[in-house]
């Protein structure tokens, strides 16, 4: 298991690097299409690879339930920059590669208030799914804005927007944050266990 958490961490880099550069620097970057289609495969590439390496952190969750969340994780990581139709008003590929601001998905602060959100819930009502869902959208946007911020730097309203962030920052990160968020989730669950171990107890006296 060493090993392959290994390799996907590797992936994880190589994708990010090699990535960056097949959309920005490669012979065929000049072309809108291209950039726009390569761009969303490999945030997509990032966020499957962040999930499955999540999942191989012995966190006892069912095979079925890994395969349908690293999916999710997977899609909603592309589909971020969906928004971009919202902003632009158009379906137009020039419109859309063209844009003065960025949109709602694109802004961390929106998807920090979601995923708290839901944390909560799931914490407050002992919803495991909802917990494993709450990881894989904050797993899906991290490694999204991420990458973006290499380029743009994280939009955190009402504060605006911080400085670009340094590649090789942005790729280690996105191969280290999926043991992060692998570890704080045993610990929401270890918490989730625990309220609900004290309200039996409550419920019993």
């Amino acid at each position: 298991m060493r090993f392959l958490k290994l390799m996907i961490t590797i992936s994880i880099i190589f994708a990010g690097l090699f990535g960056d550069y097949v959309v920005f620097r490669s012979k065929y970057s000049e072309s809108q299409l291209f950039r726009a289609a390569a761009d969303s495969i490999v945030h997509a590439t990032i966020g499957l690879l962040s999930a499955v390496l999540f999942f191989t952190n012995s966190l006892n969750i069912p095979l079925q339930t890994c395969i349908y969340y690293t999916i999710l994780c997977t899609v909603v990581s592309s589909l971020i920059d969906i928004d971009h139709v919202f902003v632009a008003k158009s379906i137009r590929l020039k419109d859309l590669t063209n844009l003065n601001q960025r949109g709602i998905f694109h802004c961390t602060t929106f998807w920090l208030v979601v995923t708290t959100i839901l944390l909560v819930y799931s914490y407050t009502v002992k919803k495991l799914n909802t917990c494993i869902l709450t990881y894989m959208l904050i797993l899906a946007f991290t490694s999204h804005h991420l990458r973006d911020a290499n380029r743009r730097g994280l939009w955190l309203y009402p504060f605006g927007h911080t400085a670009a962030i340094n590649k090789y920052v942005y790729v280690i990160l996105s191969a280290v944050l999926p043991y992060v968020f692998a570890y704080a989730y045993v610990c929401t669950k270890q918490l989730m266990n625990v309220k609900h171990y004290y309200s039996h107890l409550i419920e019993t006296v």
